[in-house]
């Protein structure tokens, strides 16, 4: 557009010269007709030489401009767009969802469990492989679903190094039993445990992650083994010492570590939670299921004999027997204080859960997404009465499908702030196949949560 205005203005100025200089030659003419005749011819001739250059010039500078007017106006230039500032993009909060069906993936766990018990376990690997294939690809966000690439011959080199570690462990425990050697083989089991804990931990992050992509987006872990056993050889040491309450900072470390090492393509994580606030909220739990029993027992000392002597007068006479109505009494009570205690630590859980989730923030464009847990105290009691009332009356049958119960509550409840920009995502990570953390965590019982 820049090089076509000008061209226009090149070509109306020469036309503006072009009609000065014929307006010049006209006037110059008209000057010629009151000169004395003597001198005429030689003024005809000048002058005849003049119009003739003057012709000559007027037709080269005219030369491509015949069909432009004489009098063209100039065209407007308009003013060059300005790029407005990248602004962070705001968006509905991004939900997670998850369209597993119990059905399928309970076709899937009893295959596994078939041949598990036809290969002596060994086929373990395999059957995890299927069954993390089968979640992660029920899982999606802003339009796209997870995929986990693991495979169960990398699981299955990760098993085999997992039993090697077990057999030294265990060895030398029965080793030193076997010796007389209890304080030995005490600190043997112990402290290998604690020995496999962190590489446990990395492990399985480090493959879990490196295994699982989104749009074709590896995640990715970067923390070393050796700063991670570091942190959590200091905090078990600080919590023998603290008698256990140095075990909230240590659990927040531990968190906070992984945590800050884990990638999603090119956004980053970060947890900013702090070891005072965990143990608070543990204390204060501690308080009330401490008051609650108080409660419970002086309940029980105060109305239990007369309840029982309210039902059946003869039971104070024969102590030594239990009357029905002191048994009923007592089976009440019981059940009251499983429901007391069930409540209470159910309410700590979802707390904990909820504090994790609001100190975790992603990393993406020079801003910080928050990371949101939607889940009441009411939905999560009626999902675990439900779940634990259909593994009762199944006698666990019913255990696959209260894990897709499960996700289908937790997984629309996670949700990350909209201005957080999924497709600006770019890949940054590389793959890992090494599964030996992955199995040991898995029989630690750790999990990526």
């Amino acid at each position: 557009m820049y090089f076509s205005i000008i061209a226009k203005v090149y070509v109306y100025f020469p036309t503006k010269y072009v009609t000065l200089t014929i307006i010049h030659i006209n006037y110059s003419t008209s000057m010629t007709e009151h000169l004395p005749e003597d001198n005429s011819l030689e003024t005809t001739d000048d002058n005849l030489k003049s119009l003739q250059t003057s012709s000559e010039n007027e037709n080269k500078a005219t030369e491509g401009t015949q069909d432009l007017p004489v009098e063209e106006t100039p065209p407007q230039v308009e003013p060059p767009v300005q790029a407005e500032p990248k602004q962070p993009i705001f968006h509905a909060p991004w939900f997670l969802s998850f369209h597993g069906e119990g059905t399928q993936y309970f076709v899937i766990r009893l295959i596994n469990a078939i041949l598990q018990v036809v290969t002596f376990n060994f086929y373990y690997p395999w059957a995890k492989a299927a069954k993390l294939n089968y979640l992660y690809e029920q899982t999606e966000f802003a339009g796209s679903r997870f995929k986990f690439h693991g495979t169960g011959r990398e699981m299955f080199i990760g098993y085999l190094k997992l039993l090697l570690i077990l057999i030294v462990i265990y060895g030398g425990f029965w080793w030193a039993r076997g010796d007389n050697r209890f304080i030995l083989g005490f600190l043997l089991l112990y402290g290998g445990l604690i020995l496999v804990y962190p590489l446990a931990i990395h492990g399985t992050a480090k493959y879990r992650l490196s295994r699982t992509t989104w749009r074709g987006i590896f995640f990715g872990y970067r923390g070393q083994l050796g700063e991670l056993f570091a942190k959590f050889f200091i905090g078990v040491l600080l919590t023998l010492f603290t008698f256990g309450i140095y075990l909230s900072w240590l659990e927040i470390d531990l968190r906070k570590y992984v945590t800050q090492n884990v990638r999603f393509g090119s956004a980053e994580f970060d947890f900013v939670g702090k070891g005072g606030d965990l143990f608070l909220i543990k204390l204060k739990y501690f308080a009330f299921m401490f008051a609650a029993f108080f409660v419970v027992m002086m309940m029980f000392g105060i109305f239990g004999v007369s309840m029982s002597s309210f039902i059946s007068p003869d039971s104070l006479e024969k102590m030594s027997t239990p009357s029905f109505g002191f048994i009923i009494w007592l089976i009440l009570t019981y059940f009251f204080v499983i429901a007391i205690i069930g409540a209470l630590a159910l309410m700590r859980q979802r707390e904990i859960f909820q504090y994790y989730a609001d100190n975790t923030y992603l990393y993406q464009n020079k801003q910080w997404h928050g990371v949101k847990l939607n889940m009441t105290f009411s939905d999560l009691f009626v999902l675990s009465i439900t779940n634990m009332l259909l593994i009762v009356f199944t006698l666990g049958i019913a255990t696959p499908f209260v894990e897709i119960r499960t996700l289908h509550f937790i997984m629309p409840r996670l949700a990350i702030d909209g201005s957080f920009d999924p497709d600006a995502l770019t890949q940054t990570e590389s793959n890992y196949r090494d599964a030996t953390g992955e199995d040991l965590g898995d029989w630690l019982d750790i999990d990526l949560a």
